[in-house]
């Protein structure tokens, strides 16, 4: 018998379709496999195929093109004979699986196989996709951008729009076009002294019968408007409906950076020579003509244009009409996306699996207990109605109460009814969730529902871990972001796609709907399922056109829900009488408030006084006058912890049994109340409570002790951000206490700003918070905001995609070949703004992460698969060529967390001098997060228990250690295994934090490249100034700033780099001083915040030469021995060897090209690369610009109010640079207070022991601060542990509860609802749990006003299920 190539040749020119064309890729290093791909001109699939042997490959490729034609009723299978395997067809079969398989046996079946994906390179087909209009646009900008040196290139790429000129050009445009101008949708996120304001606006042109909408946000509502008019104008002109700004950009107003002292720069001659002849030998000329007449006002550009290497034209210029897919066929692993070949089943037909998943179905032995609670569950009444919408309709929509079962229930349903009709093998299913502790935990309940382990029919997949079920009959729980990595190779083998949660709008989940749209429209048979228990069911029927709704409203238990008024009146609650703010004080006084932010934060300040202040602390006649008073003494800048500690005693004395689910905002808020209850006279006892975190930085392990049962005396009290919000049941808990806060990042491309703010959660986020009660009997929510906010509330949260920058998602595009990425953006829910698309295509195609037919390069392809930034990324490429791959490999993993330092005092304001030993003579938190996590795997892998003592030692988290070590280990195997790097460039190496080592000057030169335009210049002993001229802090929690508040820091250089540049208002800012009031004080203590600041957060000293070489994109001669960069920074260098140097960027490029082409050749590198590096190791030493003992600044003069001069830059103090020992002593002046001076709001004062048990407070030991120092300088063993002492927890079994279905809730808002026992319903106030006025620590300030949440402290799933995003799966 001909095999299946040449029938399938025949067969295909007989019905005159085309030729087959093969294309082969070779798989993953390690994991040998052969890749062949099959595509014919005119028909848009593309067979695949996935083997050990090459013949086997092409083989499969066909007979998978093969079952599409017949699929598709091109041709009949009785021409295609071959489509059956049989063990004879396949090449690299085992002989021991070629043996008859008797009927009715079942083959093994794996439960536990690697779930690591083979690397999945795509085929390179011969034809192109034809450039749009929009191509043809991002290239002419991207070329424009590349002749650009701002440091600002927004403004450039959006042609020359600011916020200066864009609310004029908007009315003048409006009026042009007789556009009655629309008022501006404003809200207000946060509260009054911390808010975010978010400005909406579109504009209707009915020429092009388009609607352009606009966003804005800033801290006031002026700012927030202009960025919205700077928007819609962006995109105005990015359509061709404006033309540029006719205005010459003038720089920003207020410049406060003109007088910089010049950095003195000295250059070894005999190095600037070996540079001159490495550039005669690579061809590259500086510009050095000319530039003794440059002054100034007449500067000459340094940089040169010229590329060495650059990358082949794209092969991958296609765009399919969809990601492929395929029903579940023989010999296909669609878990895996490879062939089966060499295992028994391969060679059976579907009939024949069925029947065997039948067999097996049938033969368990399900526990009548279990059965009785599943049909218990609301979702079960409409189980067949379910399964006859999804049999009939490609989409459906389910739209299931909390605590209905939907999120373990339909999938089961689903699954039974193929497996008990006999067609098992022709279902396996993906089903999606936002986080990977709710992918994680559902698995392990449907399994545990099916009485199975994981690995049968039950599998799940998140980052750094998963389980692969069987591949036929199954269910596979992942994280959105893992799905789109799938995605890479298609859908093959799927037959239906469950998405849960679609409420939460994630970036990742957006996308997943364009795709799963498209693939309906070309693969009508692909079943969809779309959930949440707060769709907005007429926005995705209008995006999925007409589909079933099935909406479940039964609830298992009621959940009773309770808002502030309530539990006010209940508690008869009444906080002390606030005191007058200070900051008014000031301004009734004249007297000039000190400005510590940028020119936008000053104009913002008068402003602020203007905010439309909507007091919703209010409630109806119902209720007494004390519970008005009362709301009255409240503000909503903070969260009421002593309210919340008051209401846990409350539970506790007249509560029924049951764990406490308290949702905080961020890790932050967490850690406060962590160490308030554990020093609590009551909450402290272990052997009554386990208190216990839950946030989505946590390990694995971590998470899942908050599931686990506690003894009977015992009551759980789950701290947690709204990572619990959807799809994590938590079977024991009773009671929610809902701060209905969500901490959101906010960025802004404008001024390359982060913005952290606590804000109000939606409507939606509290219905699904209150849903998480009431899991086995009745639960009670407690909402600590008013029925009247609550109602002002909005009923969603904004896309992510519509407020987040689109590289990522750019690249994810482009791998996955879907074309254009404005068009196929466009097809979203809600698509995002042009200019945002614009800024991203613009940005990848600078780095050359896109050719100019804007497709993926070699190295755009690594990048898309590296789960971390773009630019960071490259920097890992160029560091491997470097010789400090290990090093970069380090950085990128640790910087995707938190940091590992846990704080030794519970209120600190610096990093402890333990923590700072890790960055040794170096004044750079970079370095001392790589060393303190190399120190850390060195001790993992002589054992556990030595990892484990150095973090016992030096205070370290061990959870957050672990996962950049498993972060890493992911990146290192996307790099050798899957892109071809030689492992030798990775290799582990020892450093030296206290002498010279130049493999740590090239890591800074690096991270240089890497977060650029992330430079700044220091003024005095935390103030620099930034690339935008821009007032800023650096960090307090930096080791560059010094531990005394009165202690001086001497650096060589004033340049320093950062990793983001965050704007932080009260509740997050850095706290410049700590005042104890009293003894209780040092519980609770009262901090002096700003209410405005930009912090610059981990910080490195750079020399002028690292980021003359590495970072500036302004690089001017300004006379004969003078530099300057960026338009800022003055060098006093001679302009000549600043040319030569700045003339090996080219140079450095090249290397980049070379290294993504061929990265085999670094284990062995040419002789012109090799002498590149030496140069580039020299001009990165700190040895290399300033000779020693000289000082690296001119003298300026200024005025003696002037703090320019605050700090001398010496070489040889920064060589030495570390705190002195015996400087650790002195960390407080403050002298504690005598108990007697305490003065208690309510009834006579009790002593420290009667509030909070028989645990001392630090402070009424004089000593036990400096022995804690001592401790910390001397390495020695801590206490301390995760903030404070440590929790035990009782490690049982899981209860096996419904881990899914979610009890609904039934109000009673009445001002007597009552939570606790029937027989005790008196309301008695906890005594001691009382707060002084202010005193409510750091972190309890800045919440209110009306906002959208989205999990930035939960850490909702950006970025391909990697772990770099910051956005956990």
């Amino acid at each position: 018998m001909e095999d299946i190539k040449s029938t399938l040749y025949a067969v295909l020119g007989k019905r005159k379709l085309g030729q087959p064309k093969y294309t082969f890729s070779q798989g993953s290093k390690g994991r040998q496999r052969f890749l062949c791909q099959v595509m014919v001109d005119g028909i848009s699939y593309v067979g695949f195929g996935n083997s050990t042997s090459k013949k086997d490959a092409q083989s499969n490729a066909a007979r998978d093109f093969g079952q599409f034609l017949v699929r598709e009723g091109l041709v009949t299978a009785q021409e295609l004979p071959q489509l059956q395997v049989q063990p004879s067809d396949l090449e690299a079969t085992n002989p021991q699986y070629q043996v008859d398989v008797k009927e009715g046996t079942s083959a093994s079946l794996p439960h536990h196989v690697d779930f690591t994906n083979d690397d999945m390179l795509t085929g390179k087909p011969d034809f192109q996709r034809p450039k749009t209009f929009h191509d043809q646009y991002i290239e002419q900008k991207a070329e424009e951008i590349s002749q650009s040196e701002s440091v600002d290139m927004t403004s450039e790429i959006h042609g020359g729009w600011t916020m200066d000129n864009c609310k004029q050009a908007l009315n003048e445009y409006c009026q042009k076009n007789r556009f009655l101008p629309r008022e501006y949708k404003t809200s207000r996120d946060g509260t009054n002294n911390s808010s975010t304001f978010v400005a909406e606006n579109e504009l209707f042109l009915p020429r092009l019968n388009r609607t352009i909408y606009g966003r804005g946000q800033g801290s006031t509502k002026k700012i927030a408007e202009t960025t919205c008019a700077l928007s819609i104008v962006r995109q105005l002109f990015h359509i061709g409906a404006i033309p540029s700004s006719s205005d010459k950009l003038s720089p920003t107003k207020n410049r406060k950076a003109d007088n910089l002292a010049e950095i003195k720069v000295h250059v070894d001659p005999g190095l600037v020579t070996r540079i001159e002849k490495y550039l005669g030998d690579v061809g590259v000329e500086p510009v050095i003509d000319g530039l003794e007449q440059t002054t100034p006002d007449a500067p000459k550009s340094l940089l040169v244009d010229k590329k060495l290497d650059e990358f082949p034209p794209s092969e991958d210029n296609y765009s399919n009409a969809s990601i492929m897919w395929a029903p579940p066929c023989q010999n296909w692993n669609p878990w895996k996306a490879s062939n089966i070949d060499n295992q028994p089943i391969a060679f059976w037909s579907m009939d024949r699996i069925s029947d065997d998943l039948m067999m097996r179905e049938k033969a368990k032995q399900v526990p009548q207990q279990l059965v009785q609670t599943r049909q218990r569950l609301p979702v079960f009444n409409h189980r067949e109605q379910i399964i006859r919408a999804v049999n009939e309709h490609p989409v459906v929509l389910i739209k299931g109460s909390t605590g209905c079962g939907k999120s373990t229930q339909i999938c089961q349903y689903l699954l039974e009814s193929h497996l008990l009709d006999k067609r098992g093998a022709n279902f396996n299913c993906y089903v999606t969730q936002p986080r990977r502790i709710s992918a994680i935990t559902l698995a392990e309940r449907v399994a545990n529902e099916r009485c199975e382990q994981l690995g049968e029919s039950i599998g799940y997949s998140v980052r750094f871990e998963g389980i692969t079920p069987r591949q036929y009959g199954a269910i596979m729980f992942v994280t959105v972001g893992v799905l789109m990595r799938k995605m890479e190779m298609g859908l093959r083998g799927i037959s239906h796609v469950i998405v849960d949660e679609i409420h939460e709008r994630d970036i990742n989940t957006d996308f997943l709907l364009i795709v799963v749209r498209d693939m309906l429209r070309a693969n009508p048979k692909l079943r969809v399922l779309l959930m949440s228990a707060t769709i907005d069911t007429s926005l995705f029927t209008n995006y999925f056109g007409r589909c079933p709704i099935i909406e479940i409203e039964q609830r298992v238990h009621p959940v009773r829900g309770f808002f502030l008024e309530d539990v006010i009146s209940m508690l008869k609650y009444m906080p002390q009488v606030p005191e007058p703010d200070k900051k008014k004080k000031k301004k009734r006084s004249g007297k000039p408030e000190p400005s510590t932010s940028n020119a936008d934060v000053d104009e913002e300040c008068d402003e602020m006084s203007m905010n439309v202040t909507d007091n919703l602390l209010v409630c109806n006649d119902d209720y007494p006058p004390e519970t008005k008073q009362a709301l009255g003494r409240i503000t909503e800048r903070e969260i009421p912890i002593e309210l919340i500690e008051q209401l846990l005693s409350d539970i506790d004395q007249n509560g029924k049994p049951g764990s406490v689910l308290i949702f905080l905002p961020g890790w932050q808020m967490i850690s406060l109340l962590w160490n308030r209850l554990m020093l609590h006279r009551i909450f402290s006892n272990s052997r009554r409570f386990v208190i216990l975190p839950l946030h989505s930085q946590l390990s694995a392990r971590e998470q899942h002790r908050v599931f686990e049962p506690v003894g009977i005396e015992q009551r759980k009290i789950i701290l947690s951000t709204n990572i619990a919000e959807t799809s994590v049941t938590i079977d024991d808990v009773v009671y929610v206490i809902d701060s209905c806060r969500v901490r959101e990042k906010m960025y802004s491309s404008r001024n390359n700003m982060v913005h952290f703010a606590n804000v109000w959660a939606s409507r939606t986020n509290l219905i699904q918070r209150r849903g998480r009660a009431g899991r086995v009997q009745e639960g009670f929510c407690f909402h600590l905001v008013t029925r009247a906010r609550f109602d002002a509330l909005e009923d969603h949260r904004t896309a992510e995609m519509l407020r987040t920058p689109l590289h990522e998602i750019t690249l994810t595009i482009k791998l996955l070949h879907l074309g254009s990425v404005g068009e196929f953006l466009e097809k979203a829910v809600q698509p995002p703004p042009i200019d945002a698309v614009v800024e991203a295509e613009v940005l990848l195609r600078e780095m050359n992460a896109l050719d100019k037919d804007l497709e993926l390069t070699d190295l755009g392809r690594i990048l898309a698969r590296l789960p971390i930034e773009p630019k960071l990324g490259k920097m890992v490429l160029l560091g491997a060529a470097m010789g400090v791959g290990n090093l970069m490999l380090t950085s990128a993993a640790a910087t995707s967390f938190n940091t590992p330092f846990v704080p030794k005092e519970r209120m600190h304001t610096k990093l402890a001098h333990s923590h700072r030993s890790f960055s040794g003579n170096r004044p750079s938190d970079h370095i001392g997060l790589v060393n303190v996590n190399q120190q850390f795997s060195e001790q993992f892998d002589i054992d556990v228990s030595s990892a484990e003592d150095l973090c016992r030692r030096f205070s370290l988290s061990y959870p957050l250690l672990c996962m950049t070590r498993e972060a890493k280990r992911q990146l290192y195997d996307v790099l050798v295994n899957h892109s071809g790097f030689p492992e030798s460039v990775f290799t582990s190496y020892s450093i030296d934090v206290r002498g010279p080592d130049s493999n740590l000057d090239v890591f800074l030169s690096m991270l240089v490249a890497a977060y650029y335009p992330n430079v700044c210049y220091l003024r005095d002993r935390r103030r620099v100034y930034t690339l935008e001229q821009a007032v800023a802090l650096l960090s307090n929690m930096s080791v560059c700033v010094p531990f005394n508040r009165g202690e001086q820091a001497n650096f060589a250089s004033p340049l320093f780099m950062f990793s983001e540049k965050v704007k932080q208002t009260s509740e997050n800012c850095e706290i410049p001083r700590q005042s104890f009031v009293d003894e209780f004080a040092a519980l609770s203590l009262q901090f002096q915040l700003r209410t405005n600041c930009i912090s610059c957060k981990q910080v490195s000293m750079i020399s002028p030469l690292q980021l003359l070489l590495f970072g500036s994109r302004r690089v001017e001669a300004i006379g004969a021995d003078k530099v300057r960069l960026d338009n800022m920074i003055p060098l006093n260098l001679s302009a000549k060897m600043a040319a030569k140097i700045v003339a090996l960027r080219p140079c450095i490029e090249a290397l980049v090209v070379r290294s993504c082409m061929h990265p085999e050749q670094l284990s062995d590198q040419p002789k012109q690369d090799k002498i590149l590096t030496a140069l580039i190791r020299e001009l990165s030493s700190d040895r290399a610009w300033i000779p020693s003992g000289e000082e690296g600044l001119e003298p300026v003069e200024q005025s003696s109010s002037s703090k320019a001069n605050a700090h001398q830059f010496n070489v040889n103090e920064q060589r030495s640079y570390a705190t002195p020992l015996n400087q650790t002593l002195n960390l407080s002046s403050s002298a504690p207070v005598p108990l007697r001076s305490l003065k208690r709001p309510y009834g006579s004062p009790p002593s420290i022991v009667d509030v909070y048990g028989n645990q001392p407070s630090p402070l009424t030991q004089p000593n036990s601060l400096a022995q804690e120092a001592v401790a910390a300088a001397t390495g020695l063993a801590s206490s301390a542990d995760f903030g404070g002492r440590r929790t035990p927890y009782t490690a049982n079994s899981p209860s096996g509860g419904d881990y899914s279905s979610m009890a609904g809730y039934g109000c009673d808002y009445g001002p007597g609802s009552y939570y606790g026992n029937p027989q005790n319903q008196q309301n008695q106030l906890p005594q001691g749990l009382q707060q002084f006025n202010g005193m409510n620590g750091r972190g309890m300030r800045g919440f209110g006003g009306r906002g959208r949440g989205h999990g930035g402290g939960g850490g909702g799933g950006r970025r391909h299920g990697g772990f770099r995003r910051r956005r956990g799966n």
